[in-house]
C-alpha cells in the first residue's frame, strides 16, 4: 500500500513555512502554481496533496488563520476542497480577483506579502493585476523562501520516494528482460509494455527516452529495435504521491569498448566519493569539484564546462531548486549549502571521451538524499553499469 499523507503532514509543512515567513517578517505568502510537468504544480501539491494535472492557481497562506486558494477551473477547485487540506477553494478563469477577495477578507491588503513562484510560475499579467488591486500592500519575492522550505523533505516524503523507486526499478528490470528478445520489435511496443505496470501502480506522468546510438536518446518513434550493440532506456516518473524519480538502464549486446568500461568504473568511483562528502554544510560546488577531481585523478581530460545540470533538486516537481551547472552563469546556479533531507537528481556530465569513435557515456542517473552521514541512494543499490544481454 502506498503511503498517504494525513493532516499531520500538512500541518508540519505549514508550520515550517510559517517559521520561514516569520523570520522574513512576512504577514502572508502567496504561492503560485500551474499544471506544468517540470516545475510549477508541486508548489500547490505541497500544501493541498492534490495532483494538479492542468490549470493555474494561487494559494494564500496567512501567517495566522486558514489558507485559501483559487484555480482557473471551478470544478477542479471543488475537487481540491474535497481532499480536505485546503477547504476554501474558489474557481474562476481570472484567478487574481478571487485571491484578492481572500486577502481582503483576512485584512491583509496593507500587509507584507511574499510571492512564491514569482520568477518561473506566476504570469506577468497576474502580477500586474495583483499590484493594481493591492496598491497598499508590500509585495516581496519569496521564491528562495519557498524553495528552501520544500527542499527539505520530511521523513514521510522520503518514504514515498523509496516506494516510487521500488516501482520504478521493477519496471526497468522488466525492460531488461524484454529487450533480450526484442530485436525487430518497435520501440513503442516495448515502452508500452514496460509502462503499463507503472500506470497500474498509480503513476501520474511518465517521460520516456530510448536510444541505440551514442548521445542520441529520444521518445519512442515506432522504430524496430536493432539490439546489436547497446540500448539505453531512461524513465522520469511522477508517482502516486506526486514525487518524481529519474532512472536509466544500460543494456549491452556485446562487450563495451575498454574506454566505455573505464569511464563507467571511474564515474562510479567519483559517485562513491561524492556520497561520502555530501554532508550538511557542503555546497553544490564542492560536490561538482569532487567529481572533477576524481575524474582527473583517473587520467581524464574534462573538456569544456557544459550547460548540463550535474545535479538538481527533485521532489513534487521534476526539477526543483537548487541546481548546479559547470558552465556559468548558465541556469544561474544556486550554490546553496546542503542540508539533511535534500533530495537531488544526480547526473553529472563532462565531455571526457574521445570524439569520433562512437563511444557511449555512462548514463549514470540516480536520486540521492542528503543525510548527516553523507548522501544515500534512494534506489537502494540500482545497478547503473552495462548489463550484458545474454
Amino acid at each position: 500500500m502506498a503511503t498517504v499523507p494525513d493532516l499531520k503532514e500538512r500541518d508540519l509543512r505549514i508550520r515550517r513555512t510559517r517559521d520561514a515567513m516569520a523570520a522574513a517578517k512576512l504577514d502572508a505568502l502567496l504561492i503560485a502554481g500551474k499544471g506544468h510537468w517540470w516545475t510549477g504544480r508541486g508548489y500547490l501539491r505541497y500544501f493541498t496533496d492534490f495532483f494538479l494535472w492542468g490549470h493555474d492557481g494561487l494559494l494564500l497562506l496567512p501567517l495566522q488563520g486558514a489558507p485559501a486558494m483559487t484555480l482557473t477551473s471551478p470544478a477542479v477547485a471543488q475537487r481540491v476542497a474535497a481532499r480536505g487540506w485546503v477547504t476554501d477553494c474558489r474557481g474562476d478563469v481570472y484567478i487574481v480577483p478571487r485571491i484578492v477577495d481572500a486577502i481582503k477578507e483576512r485584512g491583509l491588503e496593507k500587509r507584507r506579502i511574499g510571492i512564491a513562484g514569482l520568477r518561473f510560475i506566476l504570469a506577468a499579467g497576474s502580477l500586474a493585476e495583483l499590484q493594481k488591486a493591492l496598491p497598499n500592500a508590500k509585495l516581496f519575492d519569496a521564491d528562495n523562501l519557498m524553495d528552501k522550505v520544500r527542499a527539505i523533505k520530511s521523513p514521510l516524503e522520503i518514504k514515498q520516494e523509496h516506494e516510487l523507486w521500488d516501482i520504478a526499478k521493477a519496471a526497468m528490470d522488466h525492460f531488461g528482460e524484454l529487450v533480450k528478445t526484442a530485436k525487430g520489435t518497435p520501440d513503442r511496443v516495448i515502452a508500452s509494455e514496460v509502462t503499463k505496470n507503472l500506470w497500474a501502480a498509480g503513476a501520474r506522468d511518465i517521460l520516456i527516452f530510448m536510444g541505440e546510438q551514442p548521445g542520441v536518446t529520444e521518445p519512442p518513434q515506432g522504430r524496430p529495435l536493432k539490439c546489436e550493440d547497446k540500448v539505453r532506456f531512461h524513465l522520469e516518473i511522477c508517482g502516486h504521491s506526486g514525487h518524481w524519480c529519474e532512472l536509466t538502464i544500460n543494456c549491452a549486446f556485446k562487450e563495451p569498448h575498454p574506454l566505455e568500461t573505464k569511464v563507467m568504473e571511474d564515474e562510479h568511483l567519483a559517485f562513491a566519493e561524492i556520497r561520502k562528502m555530501a554532508k550538511p554544510g557542503k555546497k553544490l560546488a564542492d560536490v561538482a569539484a569532487t567529481f572533477n577531481r576524481v575524474m582527473k585523478e583517473q587520467g581524464w581530460e574534462l573538456g569544456k564546462p557544459t550547460t548540463h545540470f550535474h545535479f538538481h533538486g527533485q521532489g513534487m516537481d521534476c526539477i526543483e531548486r537548487p541546481w548546479f551547472a559547470q558552465e556559468e552563469p548558465w541556469g544561474q546556479t544556486q550554490d546553496w549549502p546542503l542540508e539533511a533531507g535534500m533530495v537531488f537528481s544526480y547526473h553529472p556530465r563532462r565531455d571526457v571521451l574521445p570524439k569520433g569513435q562512437g563511444l557511449w557515456s555512462t548514463g549514470l542517473n540516480e536520486d540521492i538524499v542528503i543525510t548527516n552521514n553523507g548522501a544515500e541512494l534512494l534506489s537502494r543499490g540500482w545497478n547503473h553499469k552495462w548489463r550484458m544481454m545474454r
